[in-house]
């Protein structure tokens, strides 16, 4: 068992201003003044670690397990997003997502995270590689 300070039902709200670096650009389509949903996957990791990291011994990280997210409704670059995440439980760690901009909400969904040791993390993964 991990000793950490990581208890169900805390949460914290990540307010974060989005960039015209956010929107969605690609190949065949751009969306110029639109928040993309890799940004915005990029806020919740960013703001989970933000949560977590400071509450685990430091030979330990959080790594994402599974993420479901639904982006229900458009917002604008420069518009605020407030994602707040919560609950967690023992090393798995269970989060809620919901994002609002000012007017109304803007994504919603569960993310899971698990406490992992950094070193034997990067053993598995020189593992996964390494013929044996």
């Amino acid at each position: 068992m991990i000793n950490h300070k990581i208890r169900k039902g805390i949460s914290k709200t990540i307010s974060i201003e989005t960039r015209p670096s956010d929107a969605y650009v690609s190949n065949i389509a751009t969306i110029d003044y639109l928040l993309s949903t890799p940004a915005l996957l990029s806020m919740i990791i960013d703001g989970s670690c933000e949560l977590l990291h400071n509450l685990i011994p430091s030979e330990y990280t959080t790594v994402r397990y599974s993420i479901e997210l639904s982006h229900i409704n458009p917002t604008l670059i420069g518009e605020t997003i407030t994602i707040t995440v919560k609950k967690v439980k023992d090393q798995k760690i269970f989060l809620d997502i919901v994002g609002n901009d000012p007017s109304g909400l803007v994504c919603s969904g569960k993310y899971e995270r698990v406490i992992v040791d950094k070193h034997k993390l990067m053993e598995k993964a020189c593992r996964r590689l390494s013929p044996i």
